[in-house]
Order: C-alpha cells, then sequence, then structure tokens
C-alpha cells in the first residue's frame, strides 16, 4: 500500500477510534443518567417473551386462587359474601394438613376480627396450631399510613438477623399492618407482602426484606424459603443496592399448577361426609401451598413482564421458586458491561471510518445492530441482564459520527496534540502520541496512576529573606531541575502552585511501572537538590529541602476546563492523598513519603520502612505510610542493619511494648523519625491508651 494510503488509513482509524469513544461516553451518560432505562425495562420485558421456558417452573409450589368463580359459587350456593368466615380458611388448613402439605401460606390480610365473632378466629387459630406450617401476610409501608403503631416486639419472632441475607441497605418502613392476634400468634412464620412496581408499574423485582424499627422484616417468600429449607441460610441471592433481587419470571399467569379454592373447600367437605373428594388431599403431599385472591374486586391483581394481569399470589410463587431453586437472575459486574459496550462502540465506529463502499457500511451497520441482540440473548441463556438498550445507541451514535467525520477536514489531531502537550509532556511522550493518538482520551477517563506532590520545606522564611528577582531565580532553577527529572522519567507535569510541584505517570500512556518510575524520579530529585545545595547557598544564601509524598490509585485523567483553557489533569482521592502525605511527611520529618498501593508495587525494586498508620484530615479510612530509602542495589550493610532495628522496634511498638520500643528507637542514632517515635513511647508509657489500640495516629493538619 502506498504511503500516502497507509496515512489517510491510519487517519481514518485514528477518527473511528475517537468517535468510537464519543459514542462510548455518550452511552456511558445515558447508563448513568438512567434515560434509557425505560427502555431496557421493555426490552426485558421483550426477552421474557421470547426466551421464557414454563417448564422450568418447579413442580412443588402449588396455588389455589380465590377467584371470581369461587366468589359467585359461595355467594350463590352457600350464601357467604365476601369476606368470607375464618372457618372457611381453617377448612383448608385441616384439608392441607391431612394431605401432607409442607407449608401454608395465606396471602389475605387479617387486619380485622372475623364478622362472624371470636370464635370464628379463635377456630382459624386451632386449625393453625394443628398444622403448624401456616404462614400468614403482613404489610410494611414506607409511607406514613393512619394505621396504629405497631410495636417492634410484635415482630421480634419474624424477623431475621443480618448474617441471613446480603449486606445491602434495606429500605425503611413507616408504618406496619398486622393480623390479629388470635392468628398471627398461631403462626408459624409471616412475612411482608407489600412492594412496589419499577417506575412504569410493571413488577420486575422484589425487596428480600424492609427495615422496621431496628428489625430487619423479610418478604413472605423469603420466610417461606427459609421454613422449606430447614431453616437452612438462603444461597447468596444477587440484589441491587436496596436489596431487590430480580424476579425470574418462566412464563405469564397459570405457570404454576393452579386449584380453584372452590373445588378444595368442596372437597374437604365431601371428605368429611365419607365421599370422594373432587381432589385429593394427598396431591398436595410436600408441597408449598399459596392460597391469594385473583378475583378482580380483591384489588390483590398486578403487571408482569409477561402478563398485563397477574395475581399477586403467583409472583410471590415465582420468588419462592427462584429461592428454593437458586435460579436468578444476575447483573454483570460493570467491568462486563462497559468492556461490551466500548467494544461494540469501537466497532462500529472504526468499521464505518475505514469502510469506504455503501454495501460494506449497510452489512456492517446491520452486524453491529445484531451484535447486542446475540449478547443479550447469550447472557439471558446463562442467567444474566445485559443491558440492550444503550449498547443498541452506542451502535448507531458511532456509526452515524463516523460517518459525518469522513467527510470533515483531516490533519488537525497532530496541531492539536502539539499545541495542547507541549507544556507538560516531554517530546518524546508527543512523538509516540502523535503516532498513536488512540493512547489518548480527551475529556476525562479513569485510569491508575501514580502522583507525585512536592513541596519546598519552609518556603515562607525563604521567600521573606530574598529579594523578589533572587526568589524568582531560584524558584526557575529548581523547578527546571526537579521537572527534569520527572519529565526525563517519563512522568507528566499536572501543574505548579508556587514552590509545589504536581506531577503523574501512566496518563497519558499506558506505563506498567508507573509505580516504581515515580520512586526512582522522588529518589532522583532529592539527590540532584543534595548536590544543587552547595550553588544553593552561595548564591542565595540559603539551603533548599523539598519534601514529597507519592500515592498510587485510580483518577480521573484528561483535559478539563473551558472551550478557551483548558489543563491536561488528574483529579480525585488519589492526589489529593498523595497532597496529605507530602504534609505529613513534615510531621514524621522523612524526605519521602508514599502511600501503601505504591509500596506494594515497588516492593520487588525499592527499599522502605513502614513509617505509621495514619489517617488524614477528612478521610475516616486509615492508610499505612512508608518512607522510600532507595533501590535495594544501592543499600549499603549499614543502611540494612539501621533498617532492621527499626522495624524491630516499630514491632514492639505495635505491640503496645512501650518500654522497649523507646529503648530500640533511642539506639538509632542521627534519625528524626525514630526520635519522634521515641517521644511518642515515653507519652505513651505515661498516658497508656485505653480499650482497643488499633495504632491509628489521626493527622490534625493538612
Amino acid at each position: 500500500m502506498p504511503k500516502g494510503s497507509e496515512s489517510v488509513l491510519r487517519k481514518r482509524l485514528v477518527r473511528g477510534l475517537l468517535v468510537g469513544l464519543g459514542a462510548f461516553a455518550f452511552g456511558l451518560l445515558l447508563h448513568g443518567l438512567k434515560v434509557a432505562g425505560p427502555l431496557e425495562w421493555k426490552s426485558w420485558d421483550a426477552r421474557l417473551r421470547l426466551l421464557a421456558r414454563p417448564e422450568r417452573a418447579g413442580r412443588d409450589i402449588v396455588i389455589f386462587l380465590i377467584d371470581q368463580y369461587s366468589l359467585d359459587f359461595f355467594e350463590e350456593q352457600q350464601g357467604l359474601p365476601w369476606p368470607w368466615p375464618r372457618q372457611v380458611y381453617s377448612a383448608v388448613i385441616d384439608y392441607l394438613r391431612t394431605g401432607g402439605a409442607e407449608a401454608v401460606f395465606f396471602d389475605l390480610l387479617f387486619t380485622e376480627s372475623s364478622r362472624a365473632g371470636i370464635e370464628d378466629d379463635q377456630d382459624m387459630a386451632r386449625a393453625m396450631e394443628r398444622s403448624g406450617n401456616v404462614f400468614l401476610a403482613l404489610t410494611l409501608s414506607q409511607k406514613e399510613e393512619s394505621w396504629e403503631a405497631v410495636p417492634a416486639s410484635a415482630l421480634q419472632r419474624f424477623s431475621l438477623a443480618k448474617a441471613d441475607l446480603p449486606e445491602v441497605s434495606y429500605p425503611s418502613a413507616r408504618s406496619a399492618s398486622l393480623p390479629v392476634d388470635k392468628l398471627i400468634g398461631a403462626a408459624r412464620g409471616a412475612g411482608n407482602v407489600l412492594f412496589v412496581p419499577d417506575k412504569d408499574g410493571v413488577f420486575r423485582r422484589l425487596p428480600l426484606a424492609q427495615s422496621y424499627n431496628g428489625l430487619l422484616i423479610p418478604s413472605i417468600s423469603v420466610a417461606l424459603a427459609k421454613f422449606v429449607g430447614e431453616g437452612q441460610k438462603l444461597p447468596p441471592v444477587p440484589v441491587d443496592s436496596s436489596g431487590r433481587m430480580i424476579i425470574r419470571y418462566h412464563g405469564p399467569e397459570g405457570t404454576y399448577k393452579t386449584f380453584k379454592i372452590a373445588a378444595i373447600i368442596n372437597s374437604w367437605a365431601q371428605i368429611e361426609e365419607g365421599k370422594e373428594p373432587q381432589v385429593a388431599p394427598s396431591e398436595f403431599s410436600g408441597k408449598t401451598v399459596l392460597i391469594g385472591p385473583s378475583a378482580p374486586a380483591l384489588l390483590d391483581n398486578r403487571p408482569t413482564p409477561l402478563s398485563g394481569v397477574c395475581s399477586g399470589v403467583e409472583i410471590q410463587a415465582t420468588v419462592l421458586d427462584n429461592l428454593l431453586r437458586r435460579d436468578f437472575i444476575r447483573v454483570p459486574p460493570p467491568a462486563v458491561f462497559f468492556g461490551f459496550l466500548i467494544f461494540v462502540s469501537l466497532l462500529t465506529a472504526v468499521g464505518a471510518s475505514v469502510l469506504r463502499k455503501i454495501w460494506q457500511l449497510i452489512v456492517l451497520f446491520v452486524l453491529c445492530l445484531a451484535l447486542p441482540c446475540g449478547a443479550v440473548w447469550l447472557a439471558f441463556r446463562s442467567g444474566f441482564w445485559l443491558d440492550f438498550v444503550v449498547p443498541e445507541f452506542a451502535v448507531v451514535t458511532g456509526f452515524i459520527g463516523a460517518s459525518l467525520l469522513n467527510y470533515s477536514v483531516e490533519g488537525k489531531q497532530r496541531r492539536f496534540i502539539k499545541s495542547v502537550f507541549r507544556h507538560y509532556l516531554s517530546p518524546d511522550v508527543i512523538e509516540r502520541v502523535i503516532q498513536n493518538p488512540a493512547l489518548l482520551r480527551l475529556g476525562g477517563e479513569k485510569r491508575e496512576i501514580t502522583s507525585f506532590f512536592s513541596d519546598v520545606a519552609g518556603f515562607t522564611a525563604i521567600s521573606e529573606s530574598l529579594a523578589p528577582e533572587e526568589l524568582v531565580s531560584l524558584l526557575n532553577e529548581y523547578l527546571s531541575e526537579m521537572t527534569d527529572i520527572i519529565l526525563s522519567s517519563g512522568g507528566t507535569l499536572d501543574k505548579y502552585e508556587g514552590d509545589a510541584i504536581i506531577a503523574f505517570w501512566n496518563a497519558p500512556l499506558d506505563q506498567s511501572d508507573h509505580a516504581l518510575r515515580a520512586c526512582r524520579a522522588a529518589l532522583d530529585c532529592q539527590k540532584r537538590l543534595a548536590g544543587l545545595q552547595p550553588r544553593f547557598q552561595e548564591k542565595y544564601g540559603r539551603a533548599v529541602a523539598m519534601r514529597i509524598g507519592l500515592n498510587s490509585g485510580v483518577a480521573v485523567v484528561g483535559n478539563m476546563g473551558s472551550s478557551r483553557r483548558f489543563d491536561y489533569t488528574a483529579m480525585g482521592d488519589t492526589i489529593n492523598l498523595a497532597a496529605r502525605l507530602e504534609g505529613a511527611s513534615k510531621q514524621y520529618k522523612v524526605p519521602i513519603l508514599v502511600g501503601e498501593e505504591t509500596w506494594r508495587l515497588v516492593q520487588r525494586d525499592i527499599v522502605a520502612r513502614e513509617v505509621d498508620i495514619i489517617r488524614v484530615v477528612g478521610k475516616t479510612k486509615p492508610v499505612v505510610v512508608y518512607e522510600i530509602i532507595g533501590e535495594k542495589a544501592d543499600l549499603s550493610t549499614a543502611e540494612r542493619e539501621r533498617l532492621n532495628r527499626y522495624g524491630e522496634a516499630r514491632e514492639a511498638y505495635k505491640r503496645r511494648d512501650w518500654e522497649r520500643a523507646a529503648a530500640l528507637f533511642g539506639e538509632i542514632e542521627g534519625d528524626a523519625l525514630a526520635a519522634l517515635y521515641k517521644e511518642r513511647c515515653q507519652t505513651l508509657m505515661q498516658s497508656p491508651p485505653a480499650g482497643e489500640w488499633d495504632g491509628v495516629f489521626d493527622l490534625k493538619s493538612k
């Protein structure tokens, strides 16, 4: 291929990559703002309708429906209008007890005494006690209701320990409604049946529990699952941050074996008369039976992805089936979704940038649209909900954006890169970026970096003792020397803040050894500054000392600012902690202080000593910090012995053996850090810490 053609192809490839990243960013925006949420829900419903398999439903769960036929039958034939007397339910309980049912659940709210009198409630309570496996429904609401307040003690025996469920923040209920005392006292268990749908009104998720007055009250499905599972701990249930699991529907309404409750009651009457029952009780041996309404007038029908109208009790049966058979729908880790999103974004945009013929573009577009379809199908078969809508939007965005850019003016990128980065990247790095611009992602991205933060010790005193022109000269000379070392090590200069230097490694280019580069640069800066001291003393009459803080971790890196002025910079806790470590080095009197992640990355090549476990201002989590001493190959025997003595003293300090630690620290001469610890040990001997001592030292200032 001619060189000119290669150049054009390369530029188109680069444009495709940039457009793909833009499509990816657009997809992330849609995902983060949840703009595509309603469409994604509908796409999930479509997947269920196309791919759900009713034969997967468990056969050990049975539903008795209080349907319109049963209501009409008892009102017309028996003169029993709704609500029925409790003796009807007593008959159902006795019928299932004789058949050997595993568990029975009434999805009815018995919050008021029977209209037939207290004897009716007592009759049902006795039937429940005889059976010993009856569960009742209670409701927890996140709204203030007009119900009488329910004391926590009334729910104590139905609550779960936190260890029984995934550790997330469950929604808090503000009011509760329980069955009447006679019934709730006779119940084997109870659980919440009130839960809210997604914003489009469809029930796709159910919370495993809700918090009420310090108690964790399970949903009825969880309570039944623990009982049927003989009290065993629930399997690891995939839930969201609100403790909601995705319901895996296997089919539309009627997927689980269902009986009209009129047939069951009639069967019990036939048994009592000595006749052959319409439905034999043995049909339900070992089964879990859920009893609930489906008649429209009873207001317990709800929309699901597979049915516009589905009884609430069948939703509970589905969740119970999911729990018992560990048949869950999971959401893939964010890395999987982001990886898939960037893959389809780049594939579409790069393909549309490189291909020229119309038929090729049409085929590409169709294939890229089909790719998310195939991916979500495979994910569904594996039990995962992989987002479909956002990747499709990314495909369309990438294709349109790349097609339009093919007609725009080429060649601007090289000038852009040179003009933007010449101030804070070395010439070698700039050339590498120009050769492969895909390494540079404009606009900000998360990536692991090592941050460098340095400051001149006592700079205020230095500035007050020098004339303005001398101060500027000193600063220029100092900053130039230190910056040359940073850039020569492959670092990126972020900015100067007075005498402070802020830099980082592993951006914009990938550097697998970024932490080691930063540590070596810090050591070289200190060595170079030591070599400059005679010159500074002679020229300015002052010595210059610098403190350095290093920290590795994830940060947001990119071009940030306005359209008229921006900088390539890094932001986040990683940079903030590096600044805090630089400040902490003053208190510990060490020249270079690094975080534990940096030390973990360089410990094969660098020698360091543990300085302390500290909690910096503005943070609650303590961090272990280290002083970088030098490279292993350069360490002398005497230095190794001193480090061993220090390590022995530090271990004694951690064991609260203050006296021995103070003695050992005192044996290390000429070490400011050891002297500091000796003084601290003497203070601790006089005033030992109370209770459990974690060894964490809280810094009081930045």
